[in-house]
């Protein structure tokens, strides 16, 4: 159903089908109204299952699906996509006043601890030259390196009276209490560390220079995530992490990769390959994958699986292109973009919304569990539905 954590317990609270299928069995003559199970245990859990936690719940629904030969690991399909992160388009007036806004944040934690800190907000000034850049019209390029100028200088003066709160130190305070504000200023230096980078690469573009973009900072709470340009007209740039996953003949989603960086598709092969062994205890037969997996030099790796099926680029074709199991794995292959689809618009790979790349790992995992799952019961329905046909004819 597409709910935030908050509203799946609301749902349990008050629907009788959300607790039959969560386990929580209850007489409707003792109905009791208070909160089941709070939303913070649900990130809890996610936090303590981790990567490790995911591995072992994937490993064990592919044990069973191989036992019972729903998968296959004669024909691998491999493909790519772009998952974005939980983040606002990054512009370096918005990370100017984002960065800062932590910054002041932090100091205010430090003082309600009982430190003497204080600084000069900024708050009037810096929405100020926010409502200007956002309005339209003419001569909007030359508001915006002015509002970025300001913000600069208004940027570097808060930094510099941060710095002082780092060396505030308060006195007759107990173990506990020293720790928060440890922990509170280990919080603050990153921060200041993070909006001098931003500051640095704005001053930059106002200066004319080329910022790489794996120097540039994109988002202040989600530091790793990447640009990725998947050449498509609507959404020209994509903020986040790229995905390869491995799809089998029947339609059941493998294996899954996450990468921090806009890795090309050719270097994410290997790890798939490699995932694909770790299954099915040896390579497949048969690999289809588009025209961004052709490599100039092909790994070992590559040079065990049987038949490659994988179009040259340019307009010469391959030399098996007519060849029966060509055209069939390239038929196959064309099954893995509606299971993206269906991944992303049913499952949550369009946004993540966890932290960091555990947080990428654990989306994905939860997408193609909830995939393979919602496959596997399908499959078991049509099976019985035909037996039963078949006891009707019989009858």
């Amino acid at each position: 159903y597409n709910l935030s954590d908050e509203l799946v317990c609301q749902m349990l609270q008050e629907n009788i089908y959300f607790r039959f299928y969560c386990g929580v069995h209850q007489d409707l003559n003792e109905w009791k109204e208070e909160q089941l199970i709070d939303p913070c245990t649900m990130s809890r859990f996610r936090k303590r299952l981790g990567v490790d936690g995911m591995k072992l719940i994937e490993d064990a629904i592919k044990r069973q699906l191989k036992k019972e030969g729903r998968i296959s690991g004669k024909t691998q399909v491999v493909d790519t996509t772009a998952m974005e992160k939980n983040i606002a388009y990054p512009t370096d007036t918005s990370l100017l006043a984002r960065g800062m806004e932590r910054i002041r944040r932090s100091v205010k934690r430090l003082a309600k601890r009982g430190l003497s800190v204080s600084i000069r907000s900024y708050q009037r000034l810096v929405r100020k030259e926010i409502l200007r850049v956002n309005k339209l019209g003419r001569g909007r390029a030359e508001r915006i390196a002015e509002a970025t100028k300001k913000l600069t200088g208004y940027a570097k003066k808060l930094t510099k009276e941060a710095e002082v709160s780092l060396r505030a130190v308060k006195k007759e305070a107990s173990a506990a209490d020293l720790a928060a504000i440890e922990a509170i200023k280990a919080i603050l230096k990153e921060d200041i560390e993070k909006l001098i980078r931003v500051i640095d690469q704005a001053e930059r573009r106002l200066n004319g220079e080329k910022v790489p973009s794996k120097s540039k900072v994109l988002s202040l709470h989600e530091p790793n995530v990447c640009v990725i340009a998947k050449g498509k007209r609507r959404k020209r740039y994509e903020f986040g992490a790229k995905v390869s996953l491995s799809m089998d003949r029947n339609g059941f989603v493998v294996g899954h990769q996450e990468y921090q960086e806009n890795q090309a598709d050719v270097n994410t092969l290997d790890p798939a390959l490699e995932d694909w062994k770790r299954t099915f205890g040896d390579y497949a037969e048969e690999l289809g994958a588009d025209r961004g997996y052709t490599a100039n030099n092909p790994s070992e790796a590559l040079f065990k699986v049987r038949r490659v099926v994988i179009p040259k680029r340019g307009k010469k074709r391959h030399a098996d292109h007519d060849k029966a199991y060509f055209r069939r794995v390239l038929k196959l292959r064309n099954k893995i973009e509606p299971t993206l689809g269906h991944l992303k618009t049913d499952h949550r790979v369009d946004r993540c919304r966890y932290h960091g790349k555990t947080g990428d790992t654990l989306n994905v995992g939860f997408a193609t569990t909830a995939w393979n799952l919602k496959k596997w019961a399908r499959e078991i329905q049509a099976e019985k539905a035909k037996n039963q046909g078949k006891v009707r004819k019989a009858s």
